[in-house]
């Protein structure tokens, strides 16, 4: 018997060498262990499926905020309606109060919104909100004036004014309501034949003078960042020109429609007449202009056009045309040819 140390287990004691013998079965066994090459497929897409999914999971969580943020971005831009405006016997605060609507009840006030919405970080939609009130409590502001009783103005427009001009640190939403509630007041008045309106050609060359001064303060705004050599595609700072000069005109071509209305010294003048369309074509069109994106390209527009540019330039004729008409409404007097018309009736009538 071999001398096998006693500190070795027992296995290890017994005699003769120790061989394992593997066999054709236990190699047989081991093929057909071997996983088949469909199983390796599966296997391998299944793989492929998993990181594909989470990669997919993670690009749809990096691009839901800025989705979210495209579809916050909400602006109307459509004129009221002709149809609404004659329904109301002041159609000045009939407009005004339709454009507060709007943005009451539509995508809402973005100061008041939370800082986690979508909507907070936007740039267009607060520019085209606060030059909106801001150039609302400017008419406002002046028709408080010239409709003034007594050398007094009007404490519903006065009040009105006040509360649509934007305060730091104050929720604009309850504001605006109060605001509209105040212009309410007044049309219905004006309903009773308490309190007047712009509706004479000098009441209306003031208005159309603050008119053309958003016109020039729009200009001066977007001439300071045209051509700039480091301007780049929707930059903070082009956007919101942008739009405060929209937010303007879209109030102007608004008022300008609802002066319009039930006002018949305007009928006295076929070149009045003329002249008030087109002051109220080209703010509709510096209003309607909505690019995709506000470029702001120096040099030729190659890849992008200068939306900056082209702005300037229909702000400059806007404030020239609306200038005209300022001039004409302070000295408007009737055509030749409905002059005579007019004579004629009154020396035949008996």
């Amino acid at each position: 018997m071999s001398r096998v140390p006693a500190r070795l287990p027992d296995f290890y004691r017994r005699e003769g060498p120790v061989v394992t013998v593997i066999g054709n079965e236990d190699a047989m066994n081991l093929d057909e262990a071997r996983p088949s090459p469909v199983m390796v497929t599966a296997s391998r897409i299944w793989r492929a499926g998993k990181t594909m999914l989470k990669a997919g999971l993670i690009v749809a969580l990096l691009a839901t905020y800025p989705a979210m943020m495209w579809s916050a971005h909400s602006i109307d831009d459509t004129p009221v309606e002709a149809d609404e405006i004659a329904l109301w016997p002041a159609p000045e605060a009939g407009v005004a109060i339709s454009l507060i609507a709007r943005e009451v009840e539509g995508p809402g006030w973005t100061g008041d919104m939370a800082a986690w919405r979508p909507a907070t970080r936007l740039t267009a939609q607060p520019a085209w909100q606060e030059s909106l009130v801001v150039a609302l409590a400017d008419f406002v502001q002046l028709s408080a004036t010239v409709v003034a009783d007594d050398g007094e103005t009007d404490s519903d427009l006065a009040a009105a004014s006040r509360l649509l001009r934007p305060l730091e640190d104050e929720a604009m939403t309850s504001r605006l309501i109060a605001a509209a509630e105040a212009i309410a007041r007044y049309n219905g008045r004006v309903d009773h034949g308490l309190a007047g309106r712009l509706d004479t050609n000098p009441e209306l060359a003031q208005a159309i003078g603050l008119f053309g001064n958003w016109a020039e303060e729009s200009e001066r705004e977007i001439g300071t960042l045209v051509g700039m050599p480091d301007g780049w595609p929707a930059g903070q700072s082009d956007v919101t020109a942008f739009y405060r000069a929209r937010a303007r005109a879209h109030v102007a071509t608004n008022m300008l429609s609802a002066l319009a209305a039930n006002n018949p010294d305007l009928e006295m003048s076929a070149s009045l007449r003329a002249q008030w369309r087109e002051v109220e074509l080209l703010w509709q069109r510096i209003a309607e202009q909505s690019p995709l994106m506000v470029s702001n390209q120096n040099g030729d527009g190659l890849l992008l056009p200068n939306h900056l540019a082209s702005m300037a330039w229909r702000l400059e004729q806007a404030g020239e045309a609306t200038s005209r008409l300022a001039e004409l409404l302070h000295g408007a007097q009737p055509d030749t040819a409905l002059a005579e018309a007019d004579l004629v009736i009154m020396t035949t009538s008996p």
